[in-house]
């Protein structure tokens, strides 16, 4: 996830969707809005791909396909640390064949990998999938992020701006709010913990003096997992939210009182009501 997610945040130039260095990170449709002169152009970041188990795991791989089946360019993204393609990801090209978007294949993390090792992969991708172009790119640090762009803007139809020139996604504050303490909780407990829990963000108040009051509450399926939450004497708790703050104040603009609530729901995870609260689509 630290690949597309890094990526659109790269291009956009702002943190608009949240990286951690683990898998299935992104759960819900995030848009990020680029324009260069008299082009804009309307990134996806879409939940990535896998073989779903769970209620919220299908939605997440359903939401994916909904997402490519409307874009006028479907990207590709692939980690080219990975040298064997599995079978998933031959799975995964076989339904894409159904799309009649342009497909382009990205290999991403060209950093880390000696350059004449990757002909031998794009040789491989070539044989599984007509790609109309090939880029390799370093989400990272941006390197060959120009030529896709410039791909991109000559790919986009004619038509007016679907955004405001100075937008940068229209994902509601609320959202995002509860995306980066996500985030800070997936990059800071243990493994199973992020992944069994939802994040609310309940209340939203502008004050007069420019400052938000954010109400938030994390729910999680165990009573266990709320005890390692809150931390030996709320330690990690505060320390969650001291991030989570940091984070919110640098991309709202403004002094943000943040007050969280950890909650048990054994079917959090299950909830269609509640899942569709934190951005994500249930009828996907």
């Amino acid at each position: 996830n630290v690949g597309k997610s890094t990526l659109l945040n790269n291009v956009i130039g702002e943190k608009i969707s949240i990286v951690t260095h683990k898998k299935q990170t992104t759960r819900s449709t995030l848009k990020g809005v680029y324009v260069c002169k008299n082009t804009q152009i309307i990134f996806l970041d879409t939940p990535g791909l896998f073989n779903p188990k769970r209620f919220i795991d299908k939605i997440m791989v359903k939401t994916a396909w909904k997402s490519s089946s409307k874009s006028s360019v479907i990207c590709f993204l692939y980690d080219c640390t990975k040298h064997i393609i599995d079978g998933y990801t031959l799975k995964t090209l076989e339904e894409l064949k159904g799309n009649h978007a342009p497909t382009v294949l990205i290999l991403n993390k060209i950093d880390l990998v000696n350059k004449k090792k990757l002909l031998p992969l794009i040789h491989n991708f070539e044989k599984i999938f007509k790609f109309e172009e090939t880029f390799m790119v370093s989400a990272l640090d941006g390197s060959g992020t120009e030529l896709l762009l410039n791909y991109l803007i000559k790919k986009m139809p004619e038509g007016p701006f679907l955004y405001d020139q100075n937008d940068l996604t229209d994902t509601p504050k609320r959202q995002i709010a509860s995306e980066i303490l996500r985030e800070k909780l997936f990059i800071n407990m243990h493994d199973e913990i992020p992944y069994n829990l939802v994040v609310e963000t309940e209340s939203w108040k502008e004050k007069i003096n420019t400052s938000i009051e954010i109400y938030q509450n994390i729910y999680v399926t165990k009573k266990s997992h709320k005890g390692m939450i809150i931390g030996h004497s709320g330690k990690n708790i505060k320390m969650v939210g001291i991030l989570a703050r940091k984070d919110m104040e640098n991309l709202f603009g403004k002094k943000v009182h943040l007050y969280i609530k950890v909650k048990v729901r054994e079917n959090c995870l299950q909830d269609a009501k509640l899942l569709e609260s934190t951005g994500l689509d249930t009828s996907a």
